[in-house]
């Protein structure tokens, strides 16, 4: 088994959902995960996971991110394990509004 460290970058994230972490014949250990709220507003943002099965449950639901501050969701050694098949959603209330920046181990 090989293991790879990655970072993820994704700007603008909006209204639309954003699949950020996903791969079919991998495992992901999610080791950070920061959102920057990056309007003059507060916008509302929700991270949901979605099984192999396709069923899609909330991570966080609902954070609201004061304008020009950030939040870290993985914080303090938590880690999310993502099995094969599996991703990581985000969306946010507003429109791109939000930037994500995630680190994870990649396990092929």
């Amino acid at each position: 088994m090989a293991n790879f460290f990655r970072t993820t970058v994704s700007k603008d994230i909006g209204t639309t959902p954003v699949d950020l972490v996903a791969g079919a014949a991998s495992r992901f250990t999610l080791i950070g995960c920061n959102l920057a709220n990056t309007t003059d507003d507060d916008v509302i943002v929700s991270v949901t996971v979605i099984d192999a099965g396709a069923i899609e449950g909330y991570y966080i639901k609902e954070l609201v991110i004061a304008p020009y501050t950030s939040a870290k969701i993985v914080t303090n050694g938590e880690k999310i394990i993502l099995a094969e098949n599996c991703t990581l959603r985000i969306v946010s209330d507003t429109a791109a509004s939000v930037d994500a920046i995630i680190s994870y181990a990649e396990i092929i």
